[in-house]
């Protein structure tokens, strides 16, 4: 079975109802983006304990080359503006070979780029 990394977009439109999907993962810049909602330091702290049920896939210098280069390949096609967190996002799946679940259409662009599958919350 697939690792699979988990968007903010999947979780805004889920939450924690995810775990169904399997073996899921967050990168540390998902968890932050996800943290970054909170509304109180109590919000907070029931995030982080739900948050703490998923496998996280390090974020390292290979996964900001790898972005890097995604970016530059896109901005030769003309479609370099996808956003930092996305090209991140899809770097690390690429490095540790996941899925992306989101409900993001950038990821179906990043996919094809990187070789990640793109898993769309929409279509599921």
């Amino acid at each position: 079975m697939a690792l699979i990394l988990v968007d903010k977009s999947a979780w805004v439109r889920a939450g924690p109802d995810l775990v169904e999907w399997g073996d899921l993962c967050l990168c540390a810049v998902t968890r932050l983006e996800i943290l970054y909602s909170a509304r109180s330091v109590d919000d907070f702290q029931q995030l982080e304990e739900d948050l703490s049920a998923f496998r996280d896939l390090r974020i390292d210098n290979a996964t900001m080359q790898t972005a890097e280069s995604a970016q530059g390949e896109l901005a030769a096609a003309g479609r370099h503006r996808i956003s930092i967190p996305d090209l991140l996002i899809g770097a690390c799946a690429q490095q540790h070979g996941a899925d992306v679940l989101h409900v993001d259409r950038h990821f179906d662009t990043l996919g094809k780029l990187m070789g990640f599958r793109s898993l769309s919350l929409d279509e599921a």
